[in-house]
């Protein structure tokens, strides 16, 4: 139905379902039930649940849903709701994961569910039953279901004969890989999902995005079984043998005539129905990743500038969100180049961000108290070149040496698109598209005053620069590294003539002067003359400018209107 919601709330430990109506700018409740199954009983608790309609059985949309059905929480579910035709008889009865069965599920926090072609997908974080042994661990998992699964019988009746959950691996390589073991948060886009984990919160906090396409799913899901013999055991793969046919997990066997193997439901009954490969992420790395910074919340828009760059926005628990550019790598197995481009931080306090939605051209953002929105254009801000070039929605135009939007008509704007990073580093390529990223400078100064040196370089610096003179480094207490890298020089003497160079932590000459200290009053007296000199010329300059403007008047406008123009007064020079 058009404009009509379907909405949890906690009901003070009583879950209610609500559908509501949403016309003339007001909500109307259509129908209120019991919530248990879909709706959290703690505001605390994550629940999912998506609505099915391709597919489903009997072409009645079912809602799918991940929640827990007590008050104490030991009874996690995944399951399909009952569903009915329009006479009001049954079409499918509820199916849902075995009862208490931690090795199914283990108290989960869901994130995600999902409608992907005869599967239901659902992304969660758990206990992970495999590490019993060793302690206490979380995992991220993803587990499926059928969508014309009508559950088992006997024992397994109501109960998902298709369900299976495997890993998700989302981790820095190496001898000893970085895991980030707990998903926060999920998308999905054309045949990628995209995760945000975190690490566990008694450790280094950090955060990571990975994706996980299709494909690599559907391998994780097609590896062996994992199974514990006895409770002291280690967790093995289960021999191929000693799968049943059809194998668990095959939407095309199962439904309304299937037929089961004598083994096939006791199979399902003893197992975890854990597959033994994790799925792994794209590129064998995360996306991107940042330590100190618990991320909670992500938003994956594609197609900002071409089909394989991604925009990412994320919300961490201390009121923080992050736009994050992704920019495609030079083949398909290059890792993307990744930049935080904005940092927008909408409050005074540190306050957890709860939920994250792209509209429009606005990031929407909720907390516990408040709702904001923020432009997902931020142009204007960026004063450097590759600042503004790593922005996606931004390029640079180059008459103007401004940051504009990328929808912004100019004759020369370049994008992260026009350099050619497979030729020329990153500060060559941008050379070649708007020429010297500084300009050296001659300076004169009087003996006894003193002289600002500025940092005027067209990229971003990060970090301090070091300032030489004639090849070696400045030091004195008249020598002054201000906070933006500028070098004053005070109580100027002739010792201190000479070459000044700037050069930043990757090796870049950033800044160059040539400084002369005048001493004598032929050397002042001449240097005034020279200014003296520029500004007849620029004045002369600026006459001619208003006899040319006067004649253009002359010619469009009669004597009074004429009279009435302000002409603008004559400035001084320098």
């Amino acid at each position: 139905m058009a404009n009509v919601f379907y909405m949890c709330a906690t009901g003070a430990y009583s879950p209610t379902a609500y559908q509501l109506k949403f016309e003339n700018d007001r909500f109307t409740i259509l129908s209120e039930s019991i919530g248990i199954g879909i709706c959290p009983f703690d505001p605390n608790d994550n629940v999912t649940a998506v609505l099915i309609e391709k597919g489903s059985i009997g072409g009645i949309p079912a809602l799918f849903a991940g929640a827990v059905t007590d008050f104490s929480k030991h009874d996690s579910i995944i399951a399909r709701l009952p569903t009915y035709r329009q006479d009001g008889s049954l079409e499918a009865d509820y199916v849902r994961t075995v009862r208490s069965r931690h090795d199914w599920l283990n108290e989960p926090q869901f994130v995600g569910s999902f409608d992907v072609g005869p599967y239901v997908y659902f992304f969660f974080r758990e206990q992970a039953a495999e590490y019993s042994n060793c302690g206490r661990k979380i995992y991220s998992r993803v587990a499926r279901v059928c969508k014309n699964d009508l559950g088992g019988s006997n024992h397994l009746k109501n109960i998902w004969v298709s369900y299976s959950k495997a890993r998700l691996n989302c981790s820095i390589p190496g001898e000893y890989p970085y895991y980030f073991d707990e998903i926060q948060d999920v998308k999905f886009h054309g045949d990628t999902f995209y995760g945000l984990f975190t690490t566990n919160i008694n450790g280094l906090p950090a955060s990571a995005i990975c994706g996980f396409t299709l494909i690599e799913i559907e391998k994780a899901f097609d590896s062996p079984f994992k199974e514990q013999k006895e409770k002291q055991y280690i967790w093995l793969p289960v021999p191929p043998g000693d799968v049943p046919t059809p194998r668990p997990g095959n939407c095309s066997a199962i439904g309304k005539n299937a037929r089961y193997s004598i083994d096939f439901l006791p199979f399902i009954s003893r197992l975890s129905m854990l597959m033994d490969k994790a799925v792994a992420h794209t590129l064998g790395r995360p996306i991107f990743y940042k330590v100190n910074s618990v991320m909670q919340r992500l938003v994956v828009v594609k197609n900002v500038t071409g089909p394989r760059d991604l925009v990412l926005f994320t919300a961490t628990n201390n009121g923080i969100i992050y736009k994050i550019a992704a920019w495609a790598g030079l083949t398909e197995l290059d890792p993307p180049k990744t930049y935080i481009v904005t940092t927008y931080v909408p409050f005074n306090d540190q306050r957890s961000i709860w939920q994250l939605v792209f509209h429009g051209s606005s990031i929407y953002f909720g907390t516990d108290m408040a709702v904001g929105q923020l432009s997902v254009e931020t142009c204007k801000k960026y004063k450097k070149i590759d600042l503004c070039l790593y922005d996606p929605y931004c390029g640079w135009a180059t008459d103007f040496e401004e940051c504009v939007s990328k929808d912004v008509e100019r004759r020369n704007k370049i994008t992260y698109h026009h350099l050619d990073l497979l030729s020329y580093s990153l500060e060559e390529t941008i050379k070649k598209q708007v020429g010297n990223l500084y300009n050296p400078e001659t300076l004169s100064k009087t003996a006894g005053s003193s002289v600002t040196m500025k940092i005027e370089y067209k990229l971003h610096i990060i970090g301090s620069v070091r300032w030489t003179r004639n090849g070696t480094g400045v030091s004195g207490d008249r020598h002054i590294l201000a906070q933006d890298n500028s070098l004053i020089v005070t109580d100027l003497r002739v010792s201190d003539e000479g070459s000044y160079t700037a050069v930043d932590n990757k090796g870049r000459t950033v800044a160059s002067y040539t400084l002369v200290v005048e001493t004598s009053k032929e050397q002042i007296e001449q240097r005034w003359m020279r200014k003296f000199d520029q500004w007849c010329d620029e004045f002369e300059r600026y006459q001619e400018d208003i006899r040319q403007w006067e004649r253009k008047c002359s010619s469009c406008c009669d004597e009074t209107a004429l009279a009435n123009i302000k002409v603008p007064a004559i400035g001084g020079g320098k």
